[in-house]
């Protein structure tokens, strides 16, 4: 594929370019008015619902003072008692004068006997109060207001008895209707009418304000569009065959294909492990040719670990400002797959022509002690070889619960017995089971460090018996994670660095570079912490400690990021 084909077919990626008609505007128009309306109508409800209350109240409690001041008026008085003893009397003129200047629909009248010496309408006047609620005022003196039904319709009405010499001898009716009750309270809270229909309106400016920044930013394209898009993208992005990163311009990684992946850290962290890091951390010199170019595209050779590749580097651009680059790894690659196969080859057949030798050898043992007839000699012989394996398996089965570091740590022993090394697990060990990621992150830990103290202990074989030596647990707020040998160390010159990525001090044909600095990342990852020392055994001993509660957050985010 040539470079601009490539490109093309990356900035197809990179960009979304096909429209649709916008239908998530209308629904979220209507969803956020009718959510806005439903609100401020259950809000306006319940803060008119208190203030008729409270202005009822008010009424009552203003119509009953006035009944009480007309009731001691002594024009009033003389009436009633007239009244009392003979029929006829009316005082409507006087108390209509009164009415006028109040805000009040009628006042009424009456003497002992209920009959109205007052009435808004003239024709009633001499006739008997209507309603049953004047009877505790004229029996027992009670002042009193409620809602009730006259003559004129339903109305607040609050009574005062007229009062002489201590005995009533008569009653004071003072009544707001229930239209001109409702017209006082728009008249007073006509205010927070105009409020409310405000703040509606500022909402409507407000979601339409919202929906044109929401509409610029998702050009045009559905949720539902947009997530296809992206489920699209990702699968096409990973079948692409060159390892492909995505940096923003802070150079922290934005996206990354699974082929990147494995020529990044060998293919054991997850593409979710690299997103939001920084590019230094896993190609510190392909960062730094980054930060001093000048934003312009750049093809050459970096190299990661022992491995050369090809790189082409293409900033992201929008209109004059720089947003970001990409950077693709041509198919030099593999030529690197190739020396990687040669090597494991290389090395495997190796080993076989060794263990072929070794099995020869006690095979040739075990048939002469049978042509010798020392068969209890034999069967000691085929006793010892087979006890350091159940021995493992025992110690394995009693004390590790997670099957992926089980296996892991009987794979292991079954390396260590081909080459040649003592494989001893502390009779202390013990690991709980874990979630798949977890679980994988620690058996990769585990296995990067027991590999090289496999080979440390076999190098070194001539100085010292090969022995490796594994401690895991996690009793504590920790899971610990130790592994021993006995090699030579780690050299001098190389000890500050050997956590680098193409750090290594494996010989020049088997040089990865990976194996600690995968094993820090993983930890760091973890928040946790990677230690060495060289012990007073002239041993080395690689400790990692993890906090649980940081492998708990792990796990919680991974199972949110699992789609």
């Amino acid at each position: 594929m040539n470079d601009s084909g490539l490109v093309a077919r990356i900035s197809a990626l990179l960009t979304f370019n096909r429209k649709r008609p916008m239908k998530l505007r209308r629904h979220f128009i209507t969803s956020i008015l009718l959510a806005t309306a439903w609100m401020l109508t259950l809000m306006s409800f319940t803060v008119f619902h208190l203030l008729k209350t409270t202005h009822d109240e008010s009424l009552e409690q203003r119509s009953l003072e006035m009944a009480s001041i007309i009731a001691l008026d002594p024009v009033v008085i003389n009436a009633v008692q007239e009244a009392n003893q003979q029929g006829g009397v009316t005082i409507r003129p006087y108390i209509e004068s009164l009415r006028e200047q109040t805000e009040v629909t009628f006042i009424v009248v009456v003497n002992k006997y209920g009959i109205r010496l007052s009435h808004p309408d003239p024709h009633k006047v001499g006739q008997k109060f209507v309603g049953e609620d004047l009877q505790p005022v004229l029996e027992k003196g009670i002042k009193h207001s409620n809602y009730a039904v006259g003559s004129l319709g339903k109305a607040i009405r609050s009574f005062a008895p007229v009062i002489v010499d201590g005995k009533v001898e008569g009653a004071v009716c003072v009544g707001i209707l229930n239209e001109e009750v409702a017209h006082l309270f728009i008249k007073q809270h006509s205010q927070l009418l105009i409020v409310v229909l405000m703040v509606l309106l500022m909402a409507i400016m407000l979601i339409i304000s919202l929906l044109s920044k929401l509409k610029r930013t998702m050009q045009d394209l559905e949720p539902e569009t947009v997530v296809n898009l992206f489920m699209e993208h990702q699968r096409i992005f990973n079948a692409i065959r060159d390892p492909i990163v995505s940096l923003d311009k802070s150079l922290r990684i934005t996206a990354i294909n699974d082929i990147a992946t494995k020529i990044m850290a060998m293919g054991s962290m997850a593409a979710q492990d690299y997103i939001n890091q920084p590019l230094s951390r896993f190609a510190s010199g392909l960062s730094k040719i980054i930060e001093s170019g000048t934003g312009s595209e750049y093809t050459g050779t970096v190299k990661l670990g022992k491995f050369d590749y090809r790189v082409f580097i293409y900033p992201l651009q929008s209109g004059s400002e720089q947003q970001g680059y990409v950077i693709i790894f041509m198919s030099d690659m593999q030529l690197n797959e190739l020396k990687k196969e040669l090597i494991y080859y290389k090395n495997y057949a190796e080993l076989l022509r060794s263990k072929t030798h070794e099995y020869s050898n006690k095979l040739n043992v075990l048939s002469g002690m049978l042509q010798l007839q020392h068969y209890d000699d034999a069967i000691e012989f085929i006793d010892r070889e087979s006890k350091g394996h159940q021995r493992i398996i025992g110690n394995i089965v009693r004390s590790i619960q997670n099957s992926t570091v089980a296996s892991l740590l009987l794979a292991k022993y079954n390396k260590a017995v081909e080459a040649g090394v003592k494989y001893l697990l502390d009779d202390d060990n013990m690991l709980q089971d874990y979630s798949k990621p977890i679980s994988e992150k620690l058996a990769t830990i585990l296995a990067n460090l027991i590999d090289n103290a496999i080979l440390a202990a076999t190098n070194n074989k001539h100085s010292a018996v090969p022995m490796v030596q594994i401690y895991v647990s996690d009793r504590s707020q920790h899971v610990i994670l130790e592994v021993q040998d006995s090699g030579a160390g780690i050299a001098p010159d190389i000890a500050a660095h050997i956590l680098d990525f193409g750090v290594s001090s494996k010989d020049e044909q088997e040089q990865t570079g990976v194996g600690l600095y995968l094993v820090n990342e993983l930890a760091t990852q973890l928040n946790g912490s990677i230690d060495w020392e060289r012990t007073e055994d002239n041993t080395t001993l690689f400790s990692i400690y993890l906090d649980k509660g940081e492998i708990k957050r792990y796990e919680e985010e991974s199972h949110y990021h699992d789609y």
